[in-house]
Protein backbone atom coordinates (compact mmCIF):
# COMPACT_ATOMS: atom_id res chain seq x y z
CA UNK A 1 0.00 0.00 0.00
CA UNK A 2 1.66 3.38 -1.02
CA UNK A 3 0.73 5.95 0.91
CA UNK A 4 1.41 9.67 0.31
CA UNK A 5 1.94 12.86 3.21
CA UNK A 6 0.70 16.07 1.76
CA UNK A 7 3.14 18.36 3.56
CA UNK A 8 2.27 21.84 5.12
CA UNK A 9 3.71 24.41 3.96
CA UNK A 10 4.03 26.41 7.35
CA UNK A 11 7.18 25.69 9.46
CA UNK A 12 6.26 22.64 10.93
CA UNK A 13 8.12 19.69 12.95
CA UNK A 14 8.71 16.64 11.22
CA UNK A 15 7.10 13.41 13.07
CA UNK A 16 7.50 9.64 12.26
CA UNK A 17 4.89 7.62 10.56
CA UNK A 18 4.72 4.27 10.84
CA UNK A 19 2.79 2.13 8.27
CA UNK A 20 1.95 -1.34 8.45
CA UNK A 21 0.43 -4.07 6.89
CA UNK A 22 -0.80 -7.36 8.19
CA UNK A 23 -2.46 -10.09 6.05
CA UNK A 24 -4.03 -13.40 6.73
CA UNK A 25 -5.04 -12.27 9.81
CA UNK A 26 -7.99 -13.99 12.26
CA UNK A 27 -10.00 -11.12 14.21
CA UNK A 28 -12.16 -12.55 16.33
CA UNK A 29 -13.35 -11.68 20.21
CA UNK A 30 -10.01 -10.42 22.51
CA UNK A 31 -8.42 -13.80 24.68
CA UNK A 32 -9.25 -12.81 28.04
CA UNK A 33 -5.73 -11.53 28.90
CA UNK A 34 -6.09 -8.20 26.40
CA UNK A 35 -9.70 -8.06 27.94
CA UNK A 36 -8.08 -7.95 31.72
CA UNK A 37 -5.20 -5.74 30.77
CA UNK A 38 -7.06 -3.30 28.49
CA UNK A 39 -9.48 -3.30 31.82
CA UNK A 40 -6.62 -2.61 34.76
CA UNK A 41 -4.82 -0.19 32.05
CA UNK A 42 -7.75 2.16 31.77
CA UNK A 43 -8.47 1.72 35.81
CA UNK A 44 -4.99 2.88 36.41
CA UNK A 45 -5.23 5.59 33.78
CA UNK A 46 -8.09 6.79 35.87
CA UNK A 47 -6.21 7.16 39.55
CA UNK A 48 -3.46 8.63 37.24
CA UNK A 49 -5.32 11.39 35.81
CA UNK A 50 -8.11 11.88 38.34
CA UNK A 51 -8.52 15.81 38.81
CA UNK A 52 -5.66 16.52 36.79
CA UNK A 53 -6.11 18.99 33.26
CA UNK A 54 -5.52 16.34 30.31
CA UNK A 55 -4.37 19.27 27.84
CA UNK A 56 -1.25 20.27 30.12
CA UNK A 57 -0.12 16.58 30.20
CA UNK A 58 3.43 17.68 28.44
CA UNK A 59 2.77 14.05 26.13
CA UNK A 60 -0.86 15.19 25.25
CA UNK A 61 0.01 19.05 24.60
CA UNK A 62 2.43 18.16 22.34
CA UNK A 63 -0.37 16.53 19.68
CA UNK A 64 -2.70 18.96 20.90
CA UNK A 65 -0.20 21.84 19.45
CA UNK A 66 0.31 19.91 16.79
CA UNK A 67 -3.11 18.61 15.41
CA UNK A 68 -6.45 18.95 16.07
CA UNK A 69 -8.27 15.44 16.37
CA UNK A 70 -6.24 14.23 19.21
CA UNK A 71 -8.20 10.42 18.73
CA UNK A 72 -7.02 8.82 22.30
CA UNK A 73 -8.05 12.23 23.57
CA UNK A 74 -11.76 11.69 23.86
CA UNK A 75 -11.41 7.99 25.49
CA UNK A 76 -9.12 10.01 28.62
CA UNK A 77 -11.88 12.16 29.13
CA UNK A 78 -14.39 9.51 29.23
CA UNK A 79 -11.61 7.45 31.74
CA UNK A 80 -11.42 10.18 33.99
CA UNK A 81 -15.15 10.12 34.36
CA UNK A 82 -14.81 6.50 35.00
CA UNK A 83 -16.23 5.73 32.08
CA UNK A 84 -14.48 2.66 30.62
CA UNK A 85 -14.03 1.00 27.02
CA UNK A 86 -15.69 -2.23 26.72
CA UNK A 87 -13.74 -4.90 24.73
CA UNK A 88 -14.97 -4.78 21.14
CA UNK A 89 -12.59 -7.39 19.19
CA UNK A 90 -8.68 -8.19 19.08
CA UNK A 91 -7.59 -5.57 16.45
CA UNK A 92 -9.45 -2.59 17.97
CA UNK A 93 -8.45 -3.47 22.21
CA UNK A 94 -4.93 -3.77 20.79
CA UNK A 95 -4.98 -0.86 19.26
CA UNK A 96 -6.35 1.01 22.20
CA UNK A 97 -4.63 -0.50 24.41
CA UNK A 98 -1.32 0.79 22.51
CA UNK A 99 -2.91 3.84 21.71
CA UNK A 100 -3.49 4.86 25.67
CA UNK A 101 0.22 3.50 26.77
CA UNK A 102 1.97 5.63 24.37
CA UNK A 103 -0.34 8.17 23.80
CA UNK A 104 0.00 7.58 19.86
CA UNK A 105 -2.82 8.17 17.38
CA UNK A 106 -3.28 4.83 15.90
CA UNK A 107 -5.39 4.69 12.97
CA UNK A 108 -6.22 1.34 11.54
CA UNK A 109 -7.77 0.48 7.81
CA UNK A 110 -9.54 -2.83 6.02
CA UNK A 111 -7.00 -2.78 3.11
CA UNK A 112 -8.95 -4.69 1.10
CA UNK A 113 -11.90 -1.92 1.18
CA UNK A 114 -9.41 0.90 0.42
CA UNK A 115 -7.77 1.70 -3.52
CA UNK A 116 -3.94 2.81 -3.37
CA UNK A 117 -2.71 5.36 -3.05
CA UNK A 118 -3.45 6.90 0.67
CA UNK A 119 -3.61 10.40 1.35
CA UNK A 120 -2.77 11.53 4.91
CA UNK A 121 -3.06 15.21 4.79
CA UNK A 122 -3.68 18.16 7.35
CA UNK A 123 -6.61 20.41 6.84
CA UNK A 124 -6.51 24.15 6.86
CA UNK A 125 -8.40 23.58 10.18
CA UNK A 126 -5.16 21.36 11.40
CA UNK A 127 -7.42 17.94 11.32
CA UNK A 128 -5.26 15.04 10.16
CA UNK A 129 -8.09 13.43 6.96
CA UNK A 130 -7.15 10.30 5.00
CA UNK A 131 -8.34 9.46 1.35
CA UNK A 132 -7.61 6.65 -1.03
CA UNK A 133 -7.56 6.55 -5.22
CA UNK A 134 -11.62 5.57 -4.52
CA UNK A 135 -12.90 9.11 -2.71
CA UNK A 136 -13.06 7.41 0.63
CA UNK A 137 -12.30 9.66 3.23
CA UNK A 138 -12.62 10.26 6.95
CA UNK A 139 -10.99 12.01 9.52
CA UNK A 140 -7.97 10.07 11.42
CA UNK A 141 -9.89 8.83 13.99
CA UNK A 142 -12.87 7.59 12.00
CA UNK A 143 -12.03 4.88 9.38
CA UNK A 144 -15.45 5.24 7.59
CA UNK A 145 -15.71 2.87 4.87
CA UNK A 146 -12.91 1.36 5.84
CA UNK A 147 -13.60 0.10 9.34
CA UNK A 148 -12.56 -3.86 10.14
CA UNK A 149 -14.83 -6.34 11.15
CA UNK A 150 -14.76 -10.29 12.21
CA UNK A 151 -14.60 -10.78 8.25
CA UNK A 152 -11.38 -8.40 7.59
CA UNK A 153 -8.11 -10.34 6.82
CA UNK A 154 -5.88 -7.83 5.67
CA UNK A 155 -5.44 -4.93 7.59
CA UNK A 156 -3.14 -1.31 6.88
CA UNK A 157 -1.97 0.26 10.32
CA UNK A 158 -0.54 3.88 10.36
CA UNK A 159 0.80 5.36 13.56
CA UNK A 160 1.81 8.77 14.25
CA UNK A 161 4.96 9.37 16.88
CA UNK A 162 5.53 12.79 18.21
CA UNK A 163 8.68 15.12 17.42
CA UNK A 164 9.71 14.03 21.34
CA UNK A 165 10.17 10.40 19.88
CA UNK A 166 13.55 9.49 17.82
CA UNK A 167 13.17 7.32 14.84
CA UNK A 168 14.95 4.74 17.06
CA UNK A 169 12.29 4.48 19.69
CA UNK A 170 9.44 4.89 17.04
CA UNK A 171 11.15 1.83 15.78
CA UNK A 172 11.22 0.20 18.64
CA UNK A 173 7.63 0.90 19.33
CA UNK A 174 6.41 -0.21 15.55
CA UNK A 175 8.41 -3.51 16.03
CA UNK A 176 6.53 -3.93 19.63
CA UNK A 177 3.21 -3.70 18.42
CA UNK A 178 3.53 -6.05 15.16
CA UNK A 179 4.55 -8.55 17.72
CA UNK A 180 1.68 -8.16 19.93
CA UNK A 181 -0.76 -7.93 16.95
CA UNK A 182 0.83 -11.07 15.39
CA UNK A 183 0.70 -13.22 18.77
CA UNK A 184 -2.62 -13.05 18.73
CA UNK A 185 -4.14 -12.32 14.97
CA UNK A 186 -1.37 -14.87 13.13
CA UNK A 187 -0.77 -13.98 9.91
CA UNK A 188 2.40 -12.00 8.49
CA UNK A 189 3.20 -8.14 9.29
CA UNK A 190 5.75 -6.00 7.24
CA UNK A 191 6.24 -2.51 8.24
CA UNK A 192 7.84 0.72 7.13
CA UNK A 193 8.84 4.15 9.07
CA UNK A 194 9.71 7.61 7.30
CA UNK A 195 9.81 11.27 8.51
CA UNK A 196 7.34 13.88 7.24
CA UNK A 197 6.63 17.60 8.32
CA UNK A 198 3.15 17.48 9.29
Amino acid sequence: MKIYMEISHQQSPSIHVGQIEYSNIEIGKSPQMLKGRLRLFQESLFFEYEGKALKEVPAIKEWIDLIKNVPFLPILSDIQKEIFIDSINSVQDLSTFFSLKYFLPILTLDADRLKEPLLLKRSDSRHVEWIDEAGQKGLFSQSGAAQISTETKNILQIILFPPSISWEKSDALLQSLTKMFTQIHGGESTYHIFEKAL
